[in-house]
């Protein structure tokens, strides 16, 4: 029995399966394929070793795509290959990948489980943190000892009632957090194992340093989603979990939260540090001014009254604001994969203007960074996500059978999940008031 080798050249669509050499099949596995293939396709060509695959064949399916692709993969992955199918100039095609994927053996996820106690550990330093006027290593150092390392006003040092109070903060608002970012997380990741694809475990990333204690979650696909139906309930499903738990949460958070001014604020704060406070604003996205509007039966923030939000409210709007950004419809990023789903290759050319739209965002907020014109909307955050447009959110996910498409109630789920991101998207997540009380 004579080899076949495939020509050289060529990139296989899917990261991590480019061999460095092109790999030989035999004759024998060859016309293998060629019969499986027959078994769904009138066929009308074949190439042998086409752009690093072991055959391509062209023609016109006698079955709907997803019938095709469920009867030949297995036929396929007994003869150590995967089938991939796509339309070429008018025609079906059906191009055997020599590679078999989802066939890592289940680990314990031990670097999983240490990201996720390193982020619970970092919210919960964080949450409690918030709420006291010192560093909490320093008042767990006065609450045990009775002394600190730096020296402090003593009106700054917290007493046992509310050393306790904010430590009971802290929990309530990494459990909502964490609960709301989890809920994003598993949802992908269940709504995956729900279709035999194999993912990552979610990775929870710690940060200490900034106001939410983490920088979210991730989770990676190990392979490609046979079709853009898959692939699109896998990306769906994340965001609508994590809106089911954070919106009732949010609800739950702005109840116990208080409506005042700013001067009312700071009248109840140490007297030590009144002349020094500044205020984070969060942004205002639709839903969160429509929820916020149905709970204190008025439009805020009005004037100088606003929402002052207890920390479990505050977890809900980072949980909607992470939210909003997994679903700029953009690459690999949850909306890039609805709008992926809805239009095909087509949806590449929402790039270019998101990415425009963007960089307009990103420019008013730095002139405003700068004091030299503030427009009211704008956000220098998003030269960040310009950045991580360009350079890594450039293309979308593969999938291995790009003839099918959404159906109906998909495609309906689709325009929906679009409209709630415009509902919750906020031009300007964040404003920092440097404004001290005597300016107030």
């Amino acid at each position: 029995m004579s080899d076949v080798v495939p020509e050289a050249g060529g990139r296989l669509p899917f990261r991590g399966i480019t061999p460095n050499q092109p790999p030989v099949i035999s004759e024998e596995t060859i016309e293998a394929l060629r019969r499986i293939i027959a078994g769904v396709m009138a066929v009308q060509d074949t190439t042998i070793g086409w752009q690093q695959h072991t055959l391509r064949v062209r023609g016109r399916l006698m079955v709907p795509a997803e019938q095709a692709f469920a009867q030949i993969r297995p036929q396929f992955e007994a003869l150590g290959h995967t089938p991939r199918l796509y339309r070429d100039d008018g025609m079906d095609a059906i191009a055997a990948i020599p590679y078999v994927f989802g066939r890592e053996a289940r680990r314990v996820p031990w670097g999983a489980l240490t990201f996720f106690l390193l982020t619970l550990l970092s919210v919960f330093w964080v949450g409690v943190s918030n709420e006291l006027y010192i560093p909490f290593a320093e008042a767990l150092s006065y609450r045990l000892t009775g002394t600190t390392m730096g020296m402090y006003p003593a009106d700054l040092l917290p007493t046992a009632a509310q050393f306790s109070e904010a430590v009971l903060k802290g929990l309530l608002y990494t459990a909502a957090l964490l609960g709301i970012l989890g809920a994003h997380e598993m949802g992908h990741f269940l709504m995956a194992r729900h279709h035999g694809v194999q993912t990552t475990f979610p990775f929870f990333i710690p940060l200490p340093l900034n106001i939410l204690g983490t920088m979210g979650a991730v989770i990676a696909m190990k392979e490609p989603a046979p079709n853009r139906k898959i692939q699109f309930d896998i990306g769906v499903a994340g965001p609508l979990a994590g809106l089911v738990v954070a919106i009732p949460v949010l609800v739950i958070g702005l109840l116990l939260s208080d409506v005042s001014t700013r001067a009312e604020i700071v009248a109840g704060m140490p007297a030590s540090i009144q002349d020094q406070v500044g205020f984070y604003q969060e942004g205002q996205s639709l839903l969160y001014l429509g929820i916020k509007w149905l709970v204190f039966g008025q439009v805020l923030p009005r004037g100088d009254l606003d929402v002052f939000i207890h920390p479990v409210a505050f977890a809900a709007w980072a949980g909607l604001l992470v939210t909003a950004l997994n679903l700029l419809p953009v690459g690999q990023l949850d909306g890039g994969h609805v709008l992926y789903g809805l239009f095909g290759d087509k949806a590449r050319r929402a790039r270019l203007p998101i990415i425009a739209a963007l960089v307009v965002l990103a420019a008013v907020g730095t002139l405003a960074d700068l004091r030299v014109i503030d427009l009211g909307f704008g956000w220098s955050g998003w030269w960040l996500w310009v950045a991580l447009m360009v350079f890594l959110l450039r293309g979308h996910a593969p999938v291995l059978d790009e003839i099918t498409g959404l159906d109906s109630p998909r495609r309906l789920l689709g325009v929906l999940t679009l409209i709630v991101f415009i509902l919750i998207f906020t031009p300007q997540p964040l404003v920092l008031s440097a404004a001290l009380v005597g300016l107030l």
